[in-house]
């Protein structure tokens, strides 16, 4: 995998950190967990959950995506890959952040590939724009699979 942008959603997030790890362990892409992005913002507030965040804090969480985001598109090697995840929920603040980042991927040249990752717990995930997009079912596999599945390699 060479300049390649894999955006994970879906099922919970150590699910989706899981896979990316795994998805890292094959291919040697770099993994940017969506906990990355929060964490230098949600841990100087009282409480952490996203649905107490205060919303001024969720722009101080986009510049540190954007900052992010600038730093892989101008900076990074062209040759390495990266593993986005996020909850990817159907709602407008989601959506973006997906658009973002693939927009991103453009600007850099990357390939671009979005996965949703389905299982048990059900979730009104966004819809990708992408005709490629991958939907990999989770359920009764493990992280290690589901990631070669992603990538194309033979599952164990």
């Amino acid at each position: 995998m060479n300049n390649t942008i894999l955006y994970l959603i879906g099922n919970t997030a150590a699910a989706r950190l899981a896979v990316a790890q795994e998805v890292a362990a094959l291919t040697g892409a770099k993994v940017v967990d969506s906990q990355d992005i929060y964490a230098p913002i949600f841990g100087l507030l009282e409480s952490p959950k996203p649905a107490d965040v205060p919303d001024a804090a969720w722009a101080e969480v986009d510049a540190v995506r954007a900052a992010i985001l600038k730093t892989i598109e101008t900076l990074s090697p062209r040759s390495w890959s990266f593993v986005f995840t996020h909850a990817g929920i159907d709602i407008p603040a989601d959506v973006g952040v997906y658009r973002t980042v693939r927009d991103m991927a453009m600007r850099r040249g990357a390939q671009f590939l979005p996965v949703t990752l389905t299982g048990a717990k059900a979730q009104r995930l966004l819809p990708f724009d992408e005709a490629d997009a991958l939907t990999v079912d989770m359920t009764g596999l493990p992280p290690a699979d589901v990631a070669k599945r992603i990538v194309g390699a033979p599952a164990s």
